[in-house]
């Protein structure tokens, strides 16, 4: 009595009449879980106060213990069933939505459990994917399915709480791969991502801007009118500086990169970032025009000092194994595709709400 991920995220999508019963702790339920579910330890089950007319998934970290309480329910007459492989699992769940289809068709690819973001753009057949996870197969099938040749990769930036699937994606496809060598990477076989440098693509110019703050090779892409940001700017907050534990300089960079460069673009542009903290909405697309952010975003109209500051006092809890996906990604270490999955756990913590 199982169901898979993929049928949890269409029950979802369906909006099923169903409980979605989280069994793991509080602790571990407050730091990651899926939104409209309901928590109760599997320790603490209280019949008097779950539905008997209603269909009750049970939930945990890898499957086990929502085993346990979906037998339990089950002995005492609840309709339940569990979710085979848990959070772990809901961890590589993705959606997918289309932006764009004018001169260029662009999707954002949504991994609905982690809150990551990245992008595929396909320009009369050739193919560039930015930010890709190492779930190489999910770009591999949009590129078969739209009958397209993925040409490049990009990675924004370096990134600290997922390991990038750039090395793989190009291993996979031979597709060129461009990243700032400003964050320092162990391997080479890259083209250098330049401020200002447009990449055209079957008559398509995409935009480089560099724009440092949260890494100091974190870059931007302009693609018509859309700004993908990585982790430099988001739909709701401002970008960490403190992963390479210089926080106070990194901070007075990010702040001279939003007032220097990205405010001062037309506030029609539609930001599309590497991150967000709800991702998890089936079929929208996390995006904003930067005139709403602008308008609702404060912390943008600080002063530098004020911003510094704020944005010191206000730093998340570091992503989960941050140090060891960091040293993934600069290529000082390999990792098996389940050892990238225990390193993965948990929701990102890259988003500093403004």
């Amino acid at each position: 009595m199982q169901i898979t991920v993929q049928q949890l995220k269409e029950k979802l999508e369906r909006k099923d009449d169903f409980l979605l019963l989280d069994v793991r702790t509080a602790g571990e339920y407050n730091q990651w879980n899926i939104p409209g579910s309901v928590n109760m330890p599997a320790q603490m089950l209280d019949m008097n106060k779950l539905p008997k007319d209603k269909e009750v998934v049970c939930l945990c970290a890898h499957g086990m213990r929502s085993q346990y309480a979906a037998n339990i329910l089950r002995s005492n007459g609840f309709n339940a069933i569990s979710v085979f492989g848990g959070m772990s699992a809901w961890n590589s769940v993705y959606d997918f939505v289309k932006l764009s289809d004018a001169q260029f068709s662009l999707y954002q690819v949504k991994r609905i459990g982690k809150g990551c973001l990245s992008y595929f753009i396909n320009v009369n057949g050739s193919g560039i994917v930015v930010d890709p996870s190492s779930h190489t197969d999910e770009y591999l099938n949009i590129a078969k399915n739209l009958s397209c040749t993925i040409k490049g990769i990009i990675d924004t930036h370096q990134h600290a709480d997922h390991v990038s699937g750039a090395r793989l994606l190009r291993a996979a496809t031979g597709a060129q791969l461009f990243i700032n060598p400003a964050d320092g990477y162990n391997f080479s076989g890259f083209t250098e991502l330049k401020d200002k440098w447009k990449m055209n693509v079957n008559g398509l110019n995409i935009e480089v801007l560099h724009t440092p703050g949260h890494t100091m090779g974190s870059t931007s892409l302009l693609v018509g009118n859309f700004l993908i940001t990585g982790d430099i700017l988001f739909i709701d907050g401002v970008a960490r500086p403190d992963l390479k534990d210089k926080a106070e300089e990194y901070a007075a960079q990010l702040y001279d990169t939003y007032q220097n460069k990205i405010l001062n673009l037309s506030e029609s542009i539609i930001v599309i970032p590497a991150h967000s903290r709800n991702a998890s909405v089936i079929g929208e697309s996390v995006s904003s025009t930067l005139h709403h952010i602008k308008k609702n975003n404060r912390v943008l109209e600080l002063s530098k000092a004020e911003f510094i500051k704020y944005v010191i006092s206000n730093i998340p809890p570091k992503p989960h194994n941050y140090e060891d996906v960091i040293a993934a990604n600069k290529g000082e270490t390999e990792w098996t595709s389940d050892e990238i999955a225990e390193l993965e756990f948990g929701a990102n913590k890259c988003v500093l709400p403004a």
